[in-house]
């Protein structure tokens, strides 16, 4: 994993990474929102140390503040954003896991279940006292050994991540609501419905006219609350849906990139291509390419470093 660049308004506390494991501490000062939104492979458990954010997922927003530990699943588009224009600024720590270096966690431990744990279990938690101190010394433990980097610091390292793994497999207890009652929030009441209907529909023809008879909405106002909602605009959000599902067809069939493009919702397979770039920074044909010989590198069993 490669290292975060820096931007002004934050610090970079700590970064250390080891294969398909890495954790990185950030502090960020003032009102933050991620730029580019996304979906990963990587899992991520994202904690926050101070501070508060907003997570978008699953069509909705949730509220996460200090304390508080979120689970994203590998491939879930998401993105997170400051609570409002006077947010001071937070302070997280984000444990990253690659889907090989899970998977050779679970083909050693499958009695966890992680993929599955991942598939059901994301989103936003609240944890106690005894929650909070057990995270963080994972955290400082993990550190520690990477910092020291004595005999078999690695596999130590892993190791730490496991009991991290087991712990919550057993004892986290799901937070389900979105954080804002939508009853009195006609623009979250809005938004939701439009994005419910993207993320259903993406594979149509959609264009602002047809959204803004359907909902009975001003196009200026469509736009303009699905964005301040989301953190997404409409043609981005119904790119990122049609991208998740290419990518999945280029990894798990032989179809043509034409089929691919056409079965996403793209009629040109060039605009198809160049959109593909503009997420995935590699073309749809060297993705496959990519994706294919690295798979046929991964061993069966792999073991502890």
């Amino acid at each position: 994993m490669v290292e975060p660049k820096i931007e002004a308004n934050e610090k970079l506390t700590l970064f250390c990474s080891i294969d398909g494991l890495a954790v990185e501490h950030k502090v960020r000062y003032g009102q933050y929102d991620m730029k580019i939104k996304h979906f990963h492979p990587e899992y991520e458990i994202f904690y926050i140390l101070d501070g508060n954010r907003d997570f978008f997922f699953d069509n909705r927003i949730y509220h996460a503040s200090k304390g508080d530990l979120i689970l994203i699943d590998s491939n879930l588009i998401h993105m997170t954003k400051s609570t409002g224009v006077d947010d001071l600024g937070h302070n997280r720590i984000i444990l990253y896991i690659t889907p090989d270096r899970m998977k050779s966690i679970e083909s050693r431990f499958p009695s966890l279940n992680l993929t599955r744990f991942f598939r059901s279990n994301y989103g936003v938690y609240h944890l106690d006292e005894e929650q909070q101190n057990h995270f963080m010394d994972f955290y400082y433990r993990f550190k520690k050994e990477y910092q020291d980097k004595s005999s078999n610091y690695q596999m130590a390292m892993e190791l730490c991540v496991i009991e991290l793994l087991l712990y919550m497999t057993r004892d986290l207890k799901r937070y389900p609501d979105a954080s804002s009652d939508t009853k009195d929030n006609k623009n979250l009441r809005h938004a939701y419905e439009i994005a419910d209907y993207l993320s259903e529909h993406y594979r149509d023809d959609i264009d602002l006219d047809f959204l803004a008879k359907k909902f009975f909405l001003s196009k200026y106002y469509l736009c303009r609350t699905f964005h301040e909602v989301t953190g997404y605009n409409i043609r981005e959000y119904i790119n990122i849906y049609r991208i998740r599902a290419a990518k999945q067809l280029l990894e798990e069939s032989d179809e043509s990139i034409d089929s691919v493009a056409s079965k996403v919702g793209y009629h040109s397979s060039t605009h198809f291509e160049k959109i593909f770039k503009s997420y995935m920074n590699i073309s749809p044909l060297k993705y496959r390419k990519q994706r294919n010989v690295y798979v046929s590198m991964i061993p069966v069993v792999d073991h502890l470093s």
